[in-house]
């Protein structure tokens, strides 16, 4: 059976939380908790990701303008902006309990910003404004996005036709099997109202279904990214389900938008150590105290995760 998966009613709803899904910018939070010790020189997500940034692109150091989409508990700009000094941020967001602990997050470490928060989807957002800005990131939140399953190929058949609105999200219930198919490509929509947008660079970070381990990482059995099998895994966590993402078909759709694509594992972003623990550790698989479960805990979770930046040709 054809059906829609959502996220919406999770994010809007009374309690929502990350604290289920183990993120991995909120587990590199601050830089100096058991989970950064996995990394090469123990720092911040936000603030890794920040220097990654510098050195691919010509991102501003200051004085630029960063939109951030679902940006959760603010962790991730809140690091960022331990190496970038932007002029202006924009934090979007479906949920206003999110959105007010972003608010808490940045308030004393963005002093020299000007800060909007906006509760609305980024589609209809995006559509509307056609934003110019230096710099979006969405981080761990493309899986939250529609996604059609079920899928045979009679119901493939049936879904050939046009797309509806971008921005638009009729209740599930109400979804022709057309609308089905063009809300599951809502990710393709982003990369269509982006590169009609004046925004510079994309950064994107999600579990991808098409996933292969950097080396020397991609030798230890015991850490490849689970259900590797190229078609969408679905990843069952409290009160709602999210499903992982096929780089392959964003980097041919982005490149076609006219897009440059560097496309690299999130273990390479974040620089993850490789000494002779950490060989021995992924070679038995198991720890021997607390500290290396929490890091083959790390090791596990992260296999799975891609990145991609996109900057305008």
């Amino acid at each position: 059976m054809v059906e829609l998966n959502t996220t919406d009613h999770y994010y809007t709803g009374e309690s929502p939380s990350l604290l289920w899904e183990m993120t991995i910018s909120q587990s590199l939070g601050d830089g100096s908790g058991a989970f950064a010790q996995a990394l090469e020189q123990p720092a911040a997500y936000g603030r890794r990701l920040g220097e990654f940034l510098l050195h691919e692109t010509d991102l501003p150091v200051s004085g630029g303008e960063i939109i951030e989409v679902g940006g959760g508990y603010g962790t991730l700009m809140a690091g960022l902006l331990q190496v970038l000094s932007p002029r202006r941020i924009t934090m979007i967001d479906i949920s206003s309990l999110l959105l007010e602990r972003q608010r808490e997050a940045l308030a004393p470490v963005a002093a020299g910003s000007e800060i909007s928060f906006i509760r609305e989807d980024v589609f209809t957002w995006l559509a509307r404004e056609r934003p110019a800005a230096d710099l979006m990131i969405l981080n761990e939140n493309l899986g939250d996005f529609p996604t059609l399953t079920g899928i045979d190929k009679q119901a493939l058949t049936a879904c050939q036709a046009p797309a509806s609105a971008p921005g638009e999200i009729p209740p599930p219930g109400e979804l022709s099997p057309a609308q089905l198919a063009a809300e599951a490509a809502r990710v393709i929509d982003l990369l269509e109202l982006l590169a009609a947008s004046g925004v510079s660079h994309i950064f994107l970070c999600e579990h991808g279904s098409d996933t292969m381990l950097p080396w020397p990482f991609s030798l230890f059995p015991a850490i490849q990214p689970p259900g590797n099998h190229i078609n969408p895994r679905r990843i069952n966590l409290k009160d709602h389900a999210e499903y992982n993402i096929r780089f392959d078909h964003l980097e041919q759709a982005a490149s076609r938008l006219g897009f440059t694509v560097r496309r690299a594992h999130l273990m390479e972003m974040l620089r993850l150590r490789f000494d002779d623990e950490i060989d021995y550790l992924l070679r038995k698989g198991k720890p021997e105290n607390e500290a290396q479960e929490i890091l083959l805990e790390l090791y596990e979770h992260i296999s799975e995760y891609q990145i991609m930046l996109l900057t305008r040709a």
